[in-house]
């Protein structure tokens, strides 16, 4: 036996959460959501395989949180288990930015 290299965890780790360019949009769509959002506008490019570009009028991201947003385990929805209970937005994990950004060329 031998280890995986820290590239190839990061792969297969990431493909757990994001799966298609459907999970990429449902992802993103559902952030866009969970920030208020009255306006999404999805555009794809080759069906999603060049490019997918969310933008909406949600209430943005705090600068103090700029550094860690796209980290995995780094979410502003929940801060212990406790708070499972009275969650009330599609995102909490923190896994799904970081999944999209670690196989991709993401801007955020």
């Amino acid at each position: 036996m031998k280890q995986l290299p820290a590239e190839t965890v990061r792969l297969l780790s990431s493909s757990q959460v994001i799966v298609s360019v459907v999970s990429v949009v449902k992802e993103l769509v559902e952030n866009s959501l969970d920030a208020n959002s009255t306006s999404i506008d999805v555009k794809l490019e080759n069906y999603g395989f060049e490019k997918i570009e969310v933008r909406d009028n949600g209430d943005g991201i705090k600068a103090v949180d700029v550094p860690v947003m796209a980290m995995k385990h780094y979410t502003s929805k929940i801060s212990s288990s406790e708070d499972l209970e009275s969650l009330s937005t599609y995102g909490f994990r923190g896994e799904a930015l970081g999944s999209i950004c670690s196989i991709s060329q993401g801007q955020l």
